[in-house]
């Protein structure tokens, strides 16, 4: 059976594609498969033996990549869970994959879907939640953080430059009733900072800090990228793409260090998208990729 919804759009395909370097036999592990748009053409390229490991905390785009990677029937395997925890499990079960690939933050499918809570644009309960059997909600650490560690979360996960000042005015609000929805942080927000126009909400790096925060990305990604350098063969590369500076910077940090360590740096520099994709793909315009080759020695 085939889905009437519109296939999601994987970021930088081509680029990705050609550092990835499928062939016949080569396993990929992608640690963020979502709709299985870069999985899919992996397969493809690696056809007729090539396979994936595709991993993902969200139930639903499990389910998504699952339609999607159905032709390819025994050459896909499909992993709930995340980075850490799954990545933990395969190295007890001795995978040894020719490709990493992370492709970071919220998907379009996720941001789009108001049931979620990810976006401002209308109006949902303040969920966040990757993995919906996950305890904390976006509301409950919006009602129950402490003003400094709301200030914090926006200065280090979304560079907000009024932090303190939308801080001070989240625990006012709560004071007289909790947030609930998506439209109470997005009015708070407004009111604080002004509903100014422009092609930036206000209320943005807001939703993104929270979301980040919710689902511990960055503290996830930290942890992950050792495990996945560790669990690749040598020669093996590992790609990744990152939707914002701290995640890039992570990124950059931990690609350092292994390159001192004795492996190879792909991408001097991040590659970025070019103009059509940006013009296409407006989910495209922040993203950095980056990539790395195993080399023998030992993991940062």
């Amino acid at each position: 059976m085939t889905s009437d919804r519109p296939r999601h759009v994987s970021v930088m395909a081509g680029d990705v594609l050609a550092l990835l370097q499928p062939s016949p036999g080569h396993v990929l592990l992608d640690l963020t498969v979502g709709a299985g748009g870069h999985a899919e053409a992996f397969l493809q390229a690696s056809a007729p033996t090539g396979s994936v490991v595709g991993v993902d905390r969200d139930p639903a785009a499990l389910e998504l990549s699952r339609e999607r990677l159905a032709p390819f029937g025994r050459r896909v395997r499909l992993e709930p869970g995340d980075f850490v925890s799954v990545l933990q499990r395969l190295h007890g079960e001795g995978l040894r994959p020719d490709a990493v690939l992370a492709d970071l933050g919220a998907s379009s499918m996720q941001l789009d879907d108001p049931a979620r809570g990810f976006s401002l644009r209308e109006d949902a309960l303040l969920d966040m939640r990757m993995d919906p059997r996950q305890a904390l909600t976006a509301a409950d650490l919006l009602n129950g953080a402490s003003e400094a560690e709301l200030a914090r979360l926006l200065r280090e996960l979304a560079d907000e430059p009024a932090a303190e000042r939308l801080a001070r005015a989240f625990v006012a609000r709560r004071r007289e009733r909790p947030f609930r929805t998506t439209g109470d942080l997005r009015g708070v927000v407004e009111a604080a900072l002004g509903s100014r126009g422009g092609r930036i909400h206000p209320a943005t790096r807001t939703f993104q800090a929270l979301r980040i925060a919710v689902n511990d990305e960055l503290g996830q990604l930290l942890a992950a990228l050792p495990l996945a350098l560790e669990l690749l063969r040598p020669g093996g590369r590992l790609v990744v793409l990152s939707f914002h500076s701290g995640e890039d910077r992570l990124v950059k940090d931990c690609f350092a260090r292994a390159a001192r360590a004795g492996h190879t740096l792909l991408t001097r520099r991040p590659l970025l998208p070019g103009r059509e994709e940006q013009r296409t793909n407006r989910r495209s315009r922040s993203v950095r990729l980056r990539a790395l080759a195993k080399g023998g020695a030992s993991e940062p």
